[in-house]
């Protein structure tokens, strides 16, 4: 993967300085009061905490990015639409929209080969451990009550095509899902004759490490 450019560490560091000025002032502003004492201190430093993490969260990522992404408040400053992933990318599902990179999973699945982050010259694709399943779409499968294998059984074509056993189906029921172990390639939808499986993305997937 190409090395993160400076715009990287710049947008990081912006976050890490706002960061930074508002656990100095949830400390300063105890000070200024005599009367206060260590556990309002406390208290203040904990509402800015919960305060940063919920600045944060006001980019909320409502398109499914390419694996790998970085947060989404971090990748709308870094990713400049340079469409190096989408060349990359053989499954040939990634588009640059609005001057972004996101997953076009209308017809297509990802095959999590990792070449649109070793493309992506900036560090807005961030290769991670595949073994920490950190290469994660955030997508997940939803079912539809018209699910062949509930109405009439027998129907586990969806379970076949996941390459982590991540969905587990009974008869006559709905298709599980566990969440720990899918990673949004969305095999599942594209093995799916009769469409009756939809891709969300996660709320809040990703949030930063104070």
């Amino acid at each position: 993967m190409a090395e993160k450019d400076e715009r990287y560490y710049k947008a990081y560091m912006e976050h890490k300085t706002i960061s930074r000025r508002g656990l100095f002032r949830a400390f300063t502003s105890g000070t200024k009061k005599a009367s206060a004492d260590s556990s309002s201190v406390k208290a203040s430093a904990d509402q800015n905490v919960v305060t940063k993490q919920l600045d944060a969260r006001q980019v909320i990522r409502v398109v499914a990015r390419p694996p790998g992404a970085i947060e989404e408040v971090l990748f709308q400053k870094i990713c400049t639409g340079c469409t190096e992933c989408e060349l990359a990318c053989p499954e040939t599902i990634i588009h640059v929209e609005s001057g972004l990179a996101q997953l076009d999973i209308d017809y297509g699945y990802c095959s999590m080969c990792g070449e649109c982050q070793k493309a992506c010259p900036t560090g807005a694709l961030h290769a991670k451990k595949l073994q920490d399943k950190q290469n994660d779409t955030e997508l997940r499968p939803s079912f539809s009550t018209n699910c062949q294998n509930r109405l009439f059984g027998e129907c586990e074509l969806c379970a076949e095509q996941c390459p982590h056993q991540a969905i587990s189906i009974a008869d006559f029921c709905l298709p599980e899902l566990d969440q720990a172990k899918c990673d949004g390639c969305v095999r599942c939808k594209q093995a799916c004759p009769f469409s009756v499986i939809t891709m969300n993305l996660l709320p809040f997937p990703a949030m930063f490490d104070w």
